[in-house]
């Protein structure tokens, strides 16, 4: 199991770390990437700090076939918070939250609280990583895990 971390840290880019590898990435919609005053901010705001289960992300809803293929979401993970419920949403100060994912930076290149690594390269290169290292059960749950991503 692989144990991640990421700041946020009130700059326009900060940095994932997952392992001993260091990559760009950013969360939020501007002017609030990567502003931790702005996390419970609603499809506006960074990734709420906290803990993170990393997860295969799920497809569905209105074409999800198509939006998958479009920008090979396939291969991005989906982020549930270690709560109560570890799903795919988070109350952060009433406000909910969710659709969490790690995810390069593809199209307009916006992040609506997504993990964003800022290029393909290094997102090909660390999504290998926990993929091949398998995954581990959650506590409590059906569910299984490549890791866990802590956000400061």
């Amino acid at each position: 199991m692989f144990y991640c971390s990421f700041e946020l840290n009130s700059q326009p880019m900060s940095a994932f770390h997952i392992g001993n590898i260091s990559v760009p990435a950013f969360s939020g919609l501007k002017p609030y990437v990567n502003q931790r005053a702005n996390a419970c901010l609603a499809h506006f705001g960074p990734i709420p700090p906290g803990t993170y289960y990393i997860v295969d992300r799920k497809s569905g809803g209105k074409l999800g076939w198509l939006w998958d293929m479009a920008g090979n979401r396939s291969e991005w993970f989906g982020l549930y918070a270690d709560d109560q419920r570890i799903d795919d949403e988070v109350f952060c100060e009433e406000v909910k939250r969710g659709n969490f994912r790690l995810h390069p930076m593809v199209g307009r290149g916006i992040s609506k609280g997504c993990i964003t690594i800022e290029k393909q390269s290094d997102f090909n290169r660390i999504r290998l990583m926990p993929r091949n290292a398998g995954t581990s059960a959650i506590p409590g749950t059906d569910l299984k895990t490549y890791g866990k991503i802590t956000v400061r």
